[in-house]
């Protein structure tokens, strides 16, 4: 059964033009420890309490304006983290957050703000794709209560294990009043390019966004592989990786899976052997807005 039927193209196979911009959309900055960015022997809990080495990152979620309305890819960080103390409910988790991150949002950081000032009307979004569910992805969803949430059936079933917060999945801010999820399941690709993953997942039917499974950093974590005639091939990654660099070097964060985000970066690798000029977007790489600018060719 499709999850979200309305945003399916009758139009399938024709990628051609289906695709009219991708736009990425900032919930402001942060800092993360070099440790948690880069990789490490240390344990978690060991480099957030001990480290004093912090780098800047991005806030970043994308908007795609494809020929059957608008979509998301992810939602931001919900601004409120960062003044109301009540947001995070576990008293460790709020011990332990300002110990991992310290956030810069912008004055206005809300989704709708942010996609009303892109020049879109965030009542019209049809549908977001969550990546995964730690907090700085889902952070908008209350934004849009009109568009379906689609999210990996693995990802989703976190929600049911004793304590999801301890791994920042937050359930008060996932299970809310209104919000419209379908947890999706990978279906089998006869697409050759596509073959290394353990299936794909078609957002419009017609082959322009097709969601892929990249799990390590969450267990269900995906990532979306974004297609057009005439632009380089754009793989968005979510958290798999901080920087596309770190990637292509097989260097693993100071968090996650190590092993399995090592196996979703060979499958990622494959996929760029057979598409030389995919270009791989980290949510959390300040390279990203240049990076689609080249892809879609706003640059030269």
């Amino acid at each position: 059964m499709d999850p979200n039927p309305d945003t399916r193209d009758q139009n399938v196979g024709d990628i051609r033009l289906a695709i009219k911009s991708v736009h990425v959309l900032s919930s402001g900055s942060a800092e993360q420890h070099k440790e948690h960015r880069y990789g490490t022997w240390m344990p978690r809990t060991m480099w957030a309490l001990l480290s004093r080495s912090w780098v800047k990152l991005p806030i970043n979620y994308f908007l795609i304006e494809h020929r059957n309305g608008i979509f998301l890819f992810d939602t931001g960080l919900d601004p409120k983290i960062t003044f109301d103390p009540t947001y995070i409910s576990s008293p460790i988790g709020r011990f332990l957050l300002r110990r991992i991150f310290r956030f810069h949002p912008m004055r206005e950081s809300r989704l709708d703000k942010v996609v009303t000032d892109a020049g879109f009307n965030p009542s019209e979004i049809k549908t977001a794709v969550i990546s995964h569910l730690h907090f700085d992805h889902v952070g908008g969803i209350d934004q849009i209560p009109q568009a379906g949430l689609l999210v990996s059936d693995r990802e989703w079933a976190q929600l049911s294990l004793p304590h999801p917060e301890r791994e920042w999945v937050l359930r008060d801010h996932i299970e809310i009043p209104g919000a419209q999820w379908h947890p999706i399941q990978f279906q089998h690709s006869d697409d050759p390019l596509l073959h290394m993953f353990d299936g794909v997942f078609d957002v419009a039917g017609d082959g322009s966004m097709v969601l892929l499974p990249t799990p390590g950093h969450t267990p269900g974590s995906l990532s979306m592989l974004i297609r057009r005639e005439g632009w380089s091939p754009i793989l968005l990654v979510g958290d798999l990786t901080y920087e596309a660099g770190l990637l292509e070097k097989n260097i693993t964060p100071g968090t996650g899976d190590a092993a399995e985000l090592r196996r979703s970066y060979a499958k990622v690798r494959g996929l760029k052997e057979q598409l030389p000029d995919l270009v791989i977007v980290p949510s959390h790489d300040f390279a990203a807005s240049k990076d689609i600018a080249h892809a879609t060719g706003l640059l030269h």
